[in-house]
């Protein structure tokens, strides 16, 4: 699962400095290695341990848990850091983590199992499943869509959304686009409840969880457990963008037990299913699904190019991606407290999972996975030796954005290279900053501010700068050489403004005003729609909304995001 942020929350009374988690993270992490073969893989085994340590101090992790799957019943699990740094707790290996969006996997392969049973079909229409449900009217939706994210849907709207006429909609015809969903999963969730008869932890419990022997690990994750969880952790300022090893505060806490992402485990039992997946995709279902049930399960069936690599695609509940020139099985997992990874290579018969304690962070340890598969891949068939991918990433190159740049008014805004990217002068006041999407930047220190810079070009070239709501031109001798943007319309003025939800799924976000257009977080445009929505995205198909609700004196109180409430609130 992957939403919004919230309003960071303090601890102690102040963030978890990131030189703090870093000085806590320079031990080599505890060891365990299972397995007769282990010595085969014990430089690969080292070398992993050692690049992972290098994430615990580059991203400021509090902890880290990491397990290792490979051929000849080998496994090693290794644990760095603390599960809470204040008390310096450390990392226990019977400790929870939330698994977050891997928990697909685990909605998708109780689905398979009625498809085995006879109780459904993957070409079934949803609305045959789910009676009731407002879904949008028009072409069939299938089980199949809602599996491999093709449905239109849109990605955290509720089953039954706020706002308009009560119903669902899509952005575009099921089949036709890829575009990721956790209400599709909350479907299927539902679905295997309906037709089981019982809430869907006992499904997964039973199912997937007792035959695999993963008796540690929960299908919901429940306040009643959170004594067995590590002490999750999200960004201290969650109103604004999360610099690298940026401050920390403690995590919040809900409950989830909707299929999108409910299951939360230990490294140990995620080993476990690593090696389902392993035998799954060497032709393998026992003892879970029939081996032509697994086969199907693990099948890519459409592109993905939303994904983080390029080349990706997706089957159910599972993406398929290329790591050093082979499809692997794989997916993350974001949480509000925890962030995870998974990759397997049935081929070279391994796999590897690892989680953080950190979650609502654009951090997800998919580069640990992804090389400890290319590297105990190597152990197994040789050939030369994998490469990491490098952490810290290599720095964007800034060149483009390089100068000066004036405002309507006269300031003069100027653009310096600095080691982790940019650094940006205004008068007396300096920051430096790095890139946190194309074209834009966020402050290495969150307290200075909560905006991001955000340059725009014309025929490819950087010509502008926007900056808490200020236009800036390029500029020669302190004069603009680049025309400013029209002004911004009095109705599309009156909708600028924050809008917040008080559920940590959905926080806060920004509408903010460029020229003649509207922009969400100042990055993310917002399009009029016919029936009085904005499309929110670049893409003409995006399936994401917002309506504008219940105005006063001609300016809206609350929008309506993806079918949610949020709240227009003053803020500073």
């Amino acid at each position: 699962m992957d939403r919004r942020a919230l309003m960071g929350l303090g601890l102690a009374g102040a963030g978890l400095a990131a030189t703090a988690v870093a000085a806590q993270a320079q031990d080599a992490g505890v060891l365990t290695v299972e397995g007769d073969g282990a010595g085969r893989f014990a430089a690969a085994i080292a070398d992993i341990r050692a690049y992972a340590a290098l994430h615990m101090g580059v991203y400021g992790l509090p902890g880290l848990t990491l397990s290792l799957a490979a051929p000849g019943g080998v496994g090693a699990q290794i644990r760095f850091g603390w599960s809470d740094p204040a008390s310096r707790a450390p990392l226990t290996g019977d400790q929870l983590f939330q698994i977050g969006s891997i928990s697909k996997s685990f909605t998708a392969l109780c689905v398979f199992h009625l498809m085995e049973a006879g109780k459904l079909s993957l070409d079934q229409d949803v609305a045959t499943l789910l009676p009731g449900a407002p879904l949008p009217p028009g072409a069939t939706i299938t089980v199949q869509n809602l599996l491999n994210h093709s449905s239109g849907l849109p990605d955290d709207a509720p089953l039954f959304p706020r706002g308009g006429d009560g119903r669902l909609w899509r952005g575009f015809e099921p089949g036709s686009q890829w575009s990721y969903s956790n209400l599709g999963f909350l479907m299927l969730g539902t679905i295997v409840e309906r037709l089981e008869g019982r809430p869907l932890a006992e499904v997964i419990h039973q199912r997937i969880l007792a035959p695999l022997g993963m008796n540690a690990t929960r299908g919901s994750i429940l306040t009643g457990d959170r004594g067995r969880y590590a002490q999750g952790h999200s960004p201290l300022y969650g109103d604004r963008g999360y610099p690298r090893a940026g401050p920390l505060g403690p995590g919040p806490w809900t409950d989830v037990t909707q299929g999108a992402g409910c299951v939360a485990s230990t490294a140990q039992d995620m080993a476990r299913y690593c090696r389902w997946l392993i035998a799954a995709g060497q032709g393998r279902g026992a003892p879970i699904l029939s081996d032509a049930g697994a086969a199907r399960f693990i099948k890519a069936t459409i592109d993905a190019p939303g994904w983080a690599v390029g080349g990706s695609k997706y089957a159910n509940g599972l993406a398929v991606v290329p790591v050093g020139g082979r499809m692997l099985l794989h997916h993350t997992g974001g949480m509000l407290a925890f962030n995870s990874a998974l990759h397997v290579d049935p081929q070279a018969g391994v796999g590897a999972f690892a989680s953080t304690n950190v979650g609502l962070a654009p951090y997800r340890p998919r580069d640990i996975t992804a090389f400890a598969c290319a590297r105990l891949r190597e152990a197994v068939e040789g050939g030369p030796k994998a490469a990491a991918a490098p952490a810290p990433p290599k720095p964007a190159d800034v060149t483009p954005y390089l100068g000066g740049y004036v405002s309507r008014a006269g300031a003069i805004l100027t653009v310096a290279a600095a080691p982790r990217g940019i650094s940006v002068g205004v008068g007396e006041a300096a920051h430096e900053m790095e890139v946190v999407d194309e074209d834009a930047f966020i402050a290495l220190s969150p307290e200075a501010t909560a905006h991001p810079l955000v340059f725009r070009r014309a025929d490819k070239a950087v010509v502008r700068v926007w900056w808490d709501g200020t236009e800036y031109v390029r500029a020669a001798g302190g004069r603009a050489t680049t025309p400013f943007s029209p002004p911004t319309p009095h109705d599309l003025a009156a909708l600028v403004g924050t809008y917040e939800c008080d559920d940590p799924w959905h926080g806060s976000f920004r509408v903010t005003a460029q020229g003649d257009r509207l922009f969400v977080d100042e990055v993310n445009p917002l399009t009029p729609l016919a029936d009085g929505t904005w499309r929110q995205g670049e893409k003409a198909w995006s399936p994401e909304r917002i309506r504008f609700d219940a105005p006063l004196d001609g300016r809206p109180t609350r929008a309506i995001a993806s079918g949610v409430d949020h709240l227009r609130r003053p803020v500073p």
